[in-house]
């Protein structure tokens, strides 16, 4: 019996032991079933996807292209920035370790660097778009950057980028023209994806930078870095193929540094108004400037101060972040009494030697309503031809040309010479100013019920009633003056490839509105405006030039806002072939040819003696004192 029961353990034992050497027959035979799936038929997919987490693409930023004035001198510039930027396959495993380190970092002045909302912002935006990197620190400083270096074997995912940012040396002049960058916004970014942008990528915002965008923004390159397990930078592979930045390109604007820098300086920052002087044989625009004044740097500034300083724009009741030169919408006072004036000359139905039956003596009556002229005490105007009218500004003269005409062909020359529409200028957000009819003033007043009333004329005819833009009164003038045409003012001379200079595209001098004027209608508008200067009771005295003969007209439009008038003048010189074209409004100011006119006289000094036909203003100061 003993020796079956041993018997049947032995074979029990056997049966045990081979069906262990079975299983493990099977194991072996999955794992080298499993191995050799792996290595030869998904080996080559295996190796390129290990590839992959070693192999990283980085994005090569391409310079964006200049800003330079007429005769090459940079406007806007790049320089250098590093950035830290997080690396979405870098970071997906370590999202909970790196944020507890990140909150402890702090800066030079013991302040947080990072608060955890907006990392956890960055880090949902990472696995998102995992093709793109979230910036967590934009134009870190040195103290920044030794502590990341520092922490660096801390940090998987999080990398050194170096980005070119926009700098502009010269500050807050040209601010409006110029524009700024900023990061392209959430919320455009799926759609401008398909031209290639990504997160954290600067697009043009405002100005000549939004304006020419396609053309100032290269084409980013691209490299391949080597990282290691944990997401961090080891190397760069020589064996690996890259794509080199295609720089921007360069755009060569109209303006001239040395005018617009004369222009800033003539222009009080205390004083919300706009200055632009323009050619007005070509619409070149020579200087723009508008107050108050931005700096564009500040769009520039790392996030958190940017934030402070926008927020400050935003706030700022003067509203600096509108170019009032062409947003910025004013009656156009008694500069619109040139319209006025070249409406009776073109409609055959006034003369400029014409007398209207009643003087001036301080005001008008018509029906039963009186109303004055600015001059209202003796010595009155008296009675006067166009000359004199323009000369002194009479208002009584321009009310009895206004009910003589009425306000079709007065509206019609005003919109001959770029009022009252949008001049096409190539910067964003133009407004187009009004010219008043009887349907257009009961449509704007319909909730009030005011119905049309032909004594509405006499303030339209004297420029109270109209909107214009200051870039609509200097391109006025500048028709004025041309006597044949308006041109459509413009920023771009030319655009440049940004290796050689070379012109790849020049802008096209587009006429606006050819002008059929005849030879004795100019002559006569351009007598207007030199009496206007040189008469013995011009009011646009202050832009006097010796040897240059200069066309102004001055005003002062009703302000609804302030106590005093705002003043505006505009001109043009020589006036017997014209080379610039000058728009000036201040508000809030007072006289147009006390306060507005010598900032015009200040851009035509500077523009005569550049091209050496003006002395400087010591030999100007010493011909007036011999006088």
């Amino acid at each position: 019996m003993i020796g079956a029961s041993e018997q049947s353990d032995q074979i029990e034992r056997n049966e045990r032991t081979w069906i262990l050497i079975v299983l493990l027959c099977v194991a072996f035979l999955v794992l080298a079933g499993r191995l050799a799936w792996l290595q030869i038929v998904q080996g080559d997919m295996l190796l390129r996807e290990s590839e992959a987490n070693r192999l990283r693409e980085d994005p090569v930023q391409a310079p964006r292209g200049l800003l330079v004035d007429r005769e090459g001198r940079a406007l806007v510039q790049n320089r250098p920035s590093r950035n830290l930027v997080i690396d979405p396959a870098g970071v997906r495993r370590h999202e909970k370790e790196l944020l507890a380190l990140l909150v402890q970092f702090q800066d030079a002045e013991g302040n947080q660097l990072f608060d955890s909302t907006f990392i956890k912002r960055l880090f949902r935006q990472a696995r998102l778009t995992p093709s793109q990197r979230p910036v967590l620190l934009e134009d870190a400083s040195p103290e920044e950057m030794a502590l990341f270096a520092e922490n660096q074997y801390r940090l998987p995912g999080i990398l050194l980028e170096v980005a070119m940012r926009r700098e502009y040396p010269y500050g807050t002049l040209a601010g409006h023209v110029l524009g700024y960058t900023g990061e392209v916004p959430e919320e455009r970014l799926e759609s401008l994806q398909t031209q290639g942008y990504r997160l954290g990528d600067l697009i043009g915002q405002m100005g000549l930078e939004q304006q020419y965008e396609s053309d100032l923004r290269g084409k980013d390159g691209i490299r391949w870095i080597e990282v290691d397990a944990k997401g961090r930078i080891v190397g760069v592979p020589d064996d690996m193929p890259s794509t080199e930045p295609v720089p921007g390109k360069h755009v060569r604007t109209t303006i001239d540094l040395d005018l617009q820098k004369v222009a800033e300086e003539a222009l009080p920052d205390s004083l919300n108004g706009s200055v632009v002087a323009l050619d007005p044989r070509t619409g070149e625009i020579l200087a723009m400037a508008s107050s108050p004044r931005i700096d564009p740097n500040i769009f520039a500034l790392p996030g958190r101060r940017r934030a402070r300083e926008w927020a400050k724009l935003a706030l700022d009741s003067r509203r600096p972040l509108n170019n009032r030169a062409i947003q910025g919408l004013y009656e156009p006072g008694s500069t619109f009494k040139l319209v006025t004036s070249l409406a009776g000359l073109l409609t055959g139905q006034w003369g400029a030697h014409a007398r209207f039956p009643a003087t001036c003596r301080g005001g008008f009556r018509f029906g039963a309503r009186y109303q004055r002229c600015w001059l209202d005490k003796p010595p009155y105007h008296g009675n006067l031809d166009m000359y004199g009218a323009l000369t002194q500004s009479c208002d009584v003269y321009y009310y009895q040309l206004g009910l003589l005409l009425g306000m079709e062909p007065i509206n019609s020359t005003a919109a001959t010479l770029g009022l009252g529409s949008k001049t096409g200028v190539d910067l964003p957000n133009e407004k187009p100013g009004l010219l008043v009819d009887s349907a257009i003033h009961e449509r704007r007043n319909k909730r009030l019920g005011w119905k049309w009333a032909r004594g509405l004329i006499l303030n339209l005819a004297i420029g109270q009633g109209q909107l214009v833009t200051p870039l609509q009164l200097a391109t006025m003038v500048g028709g004025i003056a041309n006597g044949d045409r308006v041109m459509r003012p413009h920023l771009m001379k030319a655009v440049l490839e940004p290796e050689s200079n070379r012109i790849l595209r020049e802008s096209e001098n587009n006429v606006l509105h050819a002008l059929d004027w005849s030879p004795k209608i100019v002559d006569a508008i351009h007598g207007g405006m030199d009496s206007v200067v040189n008469g013995m009771r011009g009011t646009g005295r202050a832009v006097r030039l010796p040897g240059i003969r200069v066309g102004a007209k001055t005003g002062s439009a009703e302000n609804p806002h302030g106590e005093k008038t705002h003043a505006l003048f505009v001109c043009a010189a020589p006036m017997d072939s014209a080379e610039i074209a000058i728009g000036v409004i201040l508000e809030n100011a007072g006289g147009g040819g006390a306060v507005a006119g010598p900032i015009a006289a200040k851009l035509l000094k500077q523009y005569f003696h550049k091209t050496g036909r003006l002395p400087p203003d010591s030999v100007l100061a010493a011909q007036k004192g011999r006088r």
